[in-house]
C-alpha cells in the first residue's frame, strides 16, 4: 500500500487537482484496497481527499463502511 500511496502522491502532485479513482478487480481486492486505507487512514488523510462509492453514490471515505470504490485527491 506504501507504493500505491507514493505513486499517486506523485501523480496528483504532478496534475495538480486531480483525482485518481481505484476499484479492485475483484470484490476482494476492493475489500483489500479498502483495509489498506482503513490502516492507513489517519495518515493519509492529513494529504489526501477520499471519497468512496457505495451504491453507485458517492460520499466521503468513513472508516469501517464497505464501498465498492475509491477517488483520491491531493489537498492544496
Amino acid at each position: 500500500m506504501a507504493t500505491v500511496v507514493a505513486a499517486v502522491h506523485a501523480f496528483t502532485a504532478h496534475y495538480a487537482g486531480s483525482w485518481v479513482y481505484a476499484t479492485g478487480s475483484t470484490t476482494a481486492r476492493t475489500r483489500l484496497y479498502r483495509m489498506g486505507i482503513n490502516k492507513y487512514f489517519d495518515v493519509v488523510k492529513e494529504d489526501f481527499d477520499i471519497m468512496s462509492e457505495q451504491q453507485n453514490e458517492w460520499e466521503w471515505y468513513e472508516k469501517g463502511k464497505d464501498y465498492q470504490a475509491f477517488a483520491v485527491h491531493f489537498k492544496i
